[in-house]
Protein backbone atom coordinates (compact mmCIF):
# COMPACT_ATOMS: atom_id res chain seq x y z
CA UNK A 1 0.00 0.00 0.00
CA UNK A 2 2.71 2.09 0.53
CA UNK A 3 4.21 1.57 -2.71
CA UNK A 4 1.05 2.61 -4.21
CA UNK A 5 0.81 6.20 -2.01
CA UNK A 6 4.14 6.66 -3.20
CA UNK A 7 3.31 6.16 -6.58
CA UNK A 8 6.10 3.14 -6.98
CA UNK A 9 3.36 0.67 -8.34
CA UNK A 10 -0.02 1.03 -10.00
CA UNK A 11 -3.11 -0.15 -8.30
CA UNK A 12 -4.54 -3.34 -9.30
CA UNK A 13 -8.13 -1.69 -9.66
CA UNK A 14 -7.30 0.99 -12.55
CA UNK A 15 -8.91 0.11 -15.38
CA UNK A 16 -7.33 -0.20 -19.17
CA UNK A 17 -9.68 3.03 -19.85
CA UNK A 18 -8.13 4.78 -17.64
CA UNK A 19 -4.52 3.82 -18.33
CA UNK A 20 -5.77 4.28 -22.21
CA UNK A 21 -6.56 8.09 -21.03
CA UNK A 22 -3.07 8.91 -20.01
CA UNK A 23 -0.79 10.90 -22.02
CA UNK A 24 2.56 9.30 -22.93
CA UNK A 25 4.56 11.23 -20.55
CA UNK A 26 2.22 9.75 -17.69
CA UNK A 27 3.08 6.11 -18.55
CA UNK A 28 6.54 6.80 -18.95
CA UNK A 29 8.81 5.62 -15.94
CA UNK A 30 9.91 8.58 -14.24
CA UNK A 31 13.19 10.00 -15.19
CA UNK A 32 16.36 9.84 -12.82
CA UNK A 33 18.50 12.86 -11.12
CA UNK A 34 21.01 11.86 -13.32
CA UNK A 35 18.69 11.89 -16.21
CA UNK A 36 16.82 14.99 -15.25
CA UNK A 37 19.72 16.94 -14.94
CA UNK A 38 21.33 16.07 -18.11
CA UNK A 39 17.94 16.91 -20.11
CA UNK A 40 17.92 20.30 -18.06
CA UNK A 41 20.96 21.32 -18.89
CA UNK A 42 20.84 20.37 -22.77
CA UNK A 43 17.41 21.90 -23.09
CA UNK A 44 18.93 25.38 -21.05
CA UNK A 45 22.13 24.99 -23.95
CA UNK A 46 19.64 25.08 -26.79
CA UNK A 47 18.48 27.93 -25.41
CA UNK A 48 21.50 29.79 -25.13
CA UNK A 49 22.53 28.56 -28.46
CA UNK A 50 18.63 30.15 -29.67
CA UNK A 51 19.32 33.22 -28.24
CA UNK A 52 23.09 33.20 -29.12
CA UNK A 53 23.39 31.51 -32.25
CA UNK A 54 27.44 30.18 -32.59
CA UNK A 55 28.54 32.93 -30.35
CA UNK A 56 27.65 30.64 -27.31
CA UNK A 57 29.64 27.45 -28.15
CA UNK A 58 32.61 29.07 -26.15
CA UNK A 59 30.60 29.02 -23.34
CA UNK A 60 30.56 25.08 -23.28
CA UNK A 61 33.66 24.75 -23.44
CA UNK A 62 34.79 26.97 -20.11
CA UNK A 63 36.54 24.08 -17.74
CA UNK A 64 34.48 24.56 -13.95
CA UNK A 65 31.34 25.98 -15.57
CA UNK A 66 27.76 25.00 -15.54
CA UNK A 67 28.44 23.12 -18.86
CA UNK A 68 31.92 21.48 -18.32
CA UNK A 69 32.62 20.26 -14.90
CA UNK A 70 33.54 17.06 -13.47
CA UNK A 71 33.18 14.39 -16.20
CA UNK A 72 29.95 16.87 -17.47
CA UNK A 73 30.08 18.35 -20.87
CA UNK A 74 27.85 19.54 -23.07
CA UNK A 75 29.05 18.55 -27.11
CA UNK A 76 27.14 20.09 -30.32
CA UNK A 77 27.63 18.59 -33.80
CA UNK A 78 26.13 19.81 -36.84
CA UNK A 79 23.66 17.08 -38.34
CA UNK A 80 26.22 15.81 -41.01
CA UNK A 81 28.64 14.68 -38.60
CA UNK A 82 30.75 17.50 -38.23
CA UNK A 83 31.83 18.16 -34.36
CA UNK A 84 31.84 21.62 -33.47
CA UNK A 85 32.16 21.81 -29.68
CA UNK A 86 33.77 19.10 -27.75
CA UNK A 87 35.31 20.50 -24.24
CA UNK A 88 37.40 17.39 -23.12
CA UNK A 89 39.55 17.63 -25.83
CA UNK A 90 39.27 20.84 -28.13
CA UNK A 91 41.91 19.42 -30.43
CA UNK A 92 38.67 16.61 -31.88
CA UNK A 93 36.61 19.87 -33.27
CA UNK A 94 36.06 20.04 -36.83
CA UNK A 95 36.23 16.52 -37.27
CA UNK A 96 33.49 14.67 -38.80
CA UNK A 97 32.40 12.12 -36.67
CA UNK A 98 29.75 9.81 -38.67
CA UNK A 99 31.70 6.96 -38.20
CA UNK A 100 32.06 7.27 -34.65
CA UNK A 101 31.81 3.54 -32.83
CA UNK A 102 31.89 2.90 -28.98
CA UNK A 103 33.94 -0.01 -27.14
CA UNK A 104 32.08 -2.49 -28.46
CA UNK A 105 31.92 -1.08 -32.21
CA UNK A 106 28.06 0.48 -31.47
CA UNK A 107 27.83 3.36 -34.28
CA UNK A 108 27.08 5.79 -32.39
CA UNK A 109 28.20 8.69 -34.52
CA UNK A 110 25.57 7.29 -36.84
CA UNK A 111 23.15 7.26 -34.03
CA UNK A 112 23.45 10.50 -32.61
CA UNK A 113 22.59 11.95 -36.01
CA UNK A 114 19.51 9.95 -36.86
CA UNK A 115 18.30 10.72 -33.56
CA UNK A 116 18.43 14.33 -34.00
CA UNK A 117 16.89 14.01 -37.63
CA UNK A 118 14.45 11.64 -36.49
CA UNK A 119 10.83 13.00 -36.03
CA UNK A 120 11.19 13.28 -32.02
CA UNK A 121 14.46 15.21 -32.63
CA UNK A 122 15.46 13.58 -29.41
CA UNK A 123 16.30 10.36 -27.35
CA UNK A 124 18.40 8.77 -25.28
CA UNK A 125 21.45 6.30 -26.55
CA UNK A 126 23.50 3.76 -24.06
CA UNK A 127 27.50 2.80 -25.06
CA UNK A 128 30.89 1.88 -23.77
CA UNK A 129 32.63 4.98 -23.33
CA UNK A 130 35.75 6.22 -20.95
CA UNK A 131 35.50 9.03 -19.24
CA UNK A 132 37.72 12.18 -20.28
CA UNK A 133 41.22 11.19 -19.02
CA UNK A 134 40.70 7.37 -18.47
CA UNK A 135 40.70 4.37 -20.71
CA UNK A 136 38.46 1.60 -19.31
CA UNK A 137 35.27 2.56 -20.32
CA UNK A 138 32.22 2.55 -18.65
CA UNK A 139 28.48 2.98 -19.85
CA UNK A 140 27.50 6.32 -20.71
CA UNK A 141 23.69 7.15 -20.78
CA UNK A 142 23.15 10.59 -23.58
CA UNK A 143 20.72 12.54 -24.45
CA UNK A 144 20.76 13.95 -27.92
CA UNK A 145 17.94 16.94 -29.26
CA UNK A 146 18.30 18.47 -32.29
CA UNK A 147 18.63 22.59 -32.53
CA UNK A 148 18.80 24.91 -35.44
CA UNK A 149 20.60 28.39 -36.15
CA UNK A 150 19.50 29.74 -39.15
CA UNK A 151 19.36 27.28 -41.99
CA UNK A 152 22.25 25.16 -39.82
CA UNK A 153 21.01 22.11 -38.27
CA UNK A 154 22.72 21.08 -34.68
CA UNK A 155 22.74 18.09 -32.16
CA UNK A 156 23.31 18.80 -28.65
CA UNK A 157 24.67 16.65 -26.12
CA UNK A 158 25.58 15.25 -22.72
CA UNK A 159 25.51 12.30 -20.50
CA UNK A 160 26.51 10.76 -17.41
CA UNK A 161 28.56 7.41 -16.65
CA UNK A 162 26.70 4.76 -15.30
CA UNK A 163 29.29 3.83 -12.56
CA UNK A 164 28.82 0.06 -10.88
Amino acid sequence: LLMAVAGCVQSDDTSASEQEGQTVEEQQPALSSEEEYTVSQVNAAIDLIEERGELAFPEFREADSEWFHDDFYIFIWRTDGLRVVYPPDVSGEGQYMNELVDFNDKPIGQIYIDIALSEEGEGWVDYSWPKPGETDPLMKHTFIKRTSIGDETYLVGSGYYVDE
